[in-house]
């Protein structure tokens, strides 16, 4: 049995196009913060007010929610701020990941 090749016709992507959607401000990205065992509660709250300017009480919040569900998003904004605001919580010994918004 031979096999037959067909010839496709694909769709041509400009990949500048890709690029400049994906980087587009309007599209938000989430900081999440996981929960740590580890880092004392305290730490993660002085850690949060101090990169992102939070108040304590909202601090306190996030970090609560984090510790009771596994995660809580702490930023959304510009991609490029949110890999600069999970780069400075790991620099604390957080742990952070960025993702796109959906």
């Amino acid at each position: 049995m031979t096999a037959t090749l067909r010839s496709v016709s694909l769709p041509v992507v400009d990949p500048d196009s890709i690029e400049s959607a994906e980087r587009a401000d309007d599209v938000p990205y989430h900081v999440f913060l996981w929960n740590d065992p580890v880092t004392l509660m305290d730490v993660v709250v002085r850690v949060l007010k101090k990169i992102f300017g939070y108040g304590t009480e909202k601090a306190e919040l996030l970090m609560l929610t984090a510790h009771r569900e596994g995660k809580v998003i702490v930023w959304t904004g510009a991609r490029d701020r949110a890999r600069q605001f999970c780069l400075e919580l790991g620099s604390h010994g957080l742990q952070a990941t960025v993702a796109r918004a959906s």
